[in-house]
């Protein structure tokens, strides 16, 4: 097999694994994961940081107003994933299937990163200076559990 086909291969097996990573509930990064309920998790951040009613509901009203965004992009991700996984390495059009697989896994992950972004953004716009410093001191102590949890500490 040539070098080039083994480097795609390789590449495109770790753009299954991210694709699932955001199609797969509960696992990976990011608010396309999954996992717990988005409520809980708001629930939680509200109750850590304090937050007023209003602010409840801005957070709220953010994550509504995003949440077909977010369902669209992990839509796209899982439909890849499974395209991915239908494919038969015999065909033909083998590599060129995979290659608009990864083109398009790349533009999901353009999209969902500037996505997270902005909600960051918005939901941030809503939040004290006390509550943002709060917020990124936790940010902080999460850096270094998974920091310690890699260097095996």
């Amino acid at each position: 097999m040539k070098l080039h086909t083994l480097v795609l291969i390789g590449v495109l097996a770790v753009a299954g694994v991210s694709t699932a990573a955001y199609a797969t509930p509960g696992f990976g990064p990011g608010p396309f994961a999954g996992g717990p309920d988005l409520a809980l998790k708001l629930e939680h951040m509200a109750d850590h940081l304090d937050l007023t009613d209003e602010q409840r509901a801005s957070v709220k009203n953010i994550l509504q107003a995003a949440k077909p965004e977010i369902e669209a992009v992990r839509d796209q991700a899982r439909a890849n994933h499974e395209a991915i996984q239908s494919l038969d390495p015999a065909d033909p059009a083998y590599e060129a299937q995979l290659s608009n697989i990864a083109l398009s896994n790349g533009e999901l992950a353009t999209t969902g990163t500037l996505l997270a972004v902005r909600v960051r953004s918005e939901v941030q716009a809503v939040l004290t200076e006390e509550q943002i410093a709060k917020l990124e001191r936790g940010k902080e102590r999460m850096k270094k559990r998974m920091q310690n949890r890699f260097n095996g500490n």
